[in-house]
């Protein structure tokens, strides 16, 4: 996937491997990540680097560049479902992925038909939501079925930075009310507060919770989270 140009965004490579803060099984399979903001490193950190996972990925985008199932898929063996509104996406999409995006509207489908259709178990390793704007991102969470499945890591797109905080805050009520634990808020990308991360307590281990949320601030830059001080 070398041929792939990445906007400018923090990225993963084995040469860093000694500088990050958390350490997970299977990490000497990365040779690098994808994501835009270190998502993927995320999922994978907080689920100790589990093979065999189940991802729900609403806005599949490109499929490489800054995608955060990529790896999960690739070289984690995961299994998923996506959803894109863009048909030249989709099918690019499609073209590079083992898991397949359905070219429609997240907002039309039918999420517990579609995971009983796939065989999910309630508990899906990881759930992101991210299209736009953020108002949509907002009412496609209130179509996933939350009282039917659980999800033990959630990266979810405020787009605070230019939507600001109303659907935000309402996004955090709701995951609240379920029971999720916000680990890292107001997750930034050159400067722009964009993303909130979430896992299920009930299945992550607390004490790595904890080391992630006293180690990280509001706003802090994403390759921060993983790397730098702070």
């Amino acid at each position: 996937m070398d041929d792939f140009i990445f906007p400018k965004c923090g990225r993963y490579f084995k040469k860093d491997f000694d500088n990050l803060k958390f350490k997970f099984n299977n990490l000497d399979l990365i040779e690098n990540n994808y994501s835009q903001a270190f998502q993927d490193m995320f999922v994978l950190t907080m689920l100790n680097g589990k093979k065999n996972g189940t991802y729900v990925e609403i806005g599949g985008d490109h499929g490489v560049i800054i995608s955060n199932t990529y790896l999960l898929e690739s070289v984690f063996d995961w299994d998923g479902v996506a959803f894109e509104i863009d048909e030249e996406r989709a099918v690019g999409y499609n073209s590079i992925r083992k898991n397949k995006c359905t070219c429609t509207d997240a907002l039309t489908v039918d999420y517990s038909q579609i995971f009983k259709q796939k065989g999910f178990s309630n508990q899906i390793d990881y759930l992101q939501l991210d299209i736009d704007p953020a108002v949509q991102t907002l009412n496609c969470l209130k179509k996933i079925p939350l009282d039917e499945y659980r999800f033990s890591v959630i990266t979810y797109e405020t787009d605070l930075y230019q939507d600001g905080p109303d659907f935000a805050e309402e996004s955090r009520e709701i995951f609240a009310s379920y029971g999720y634990e916000l680990v890292v808020k107001n997750v930034s990308n050159q400067g722009n507060p964009f993303e909130d991360w979430y896992v299920d307590p009930s299945v992550v281990d607390k004490d790595l919770i904890e080391m992630f949320k006293t180690k990280t601030s509001l706003g802090i830059e994403a390759d921060k989270i993983l790397f730098g001080e702070n």
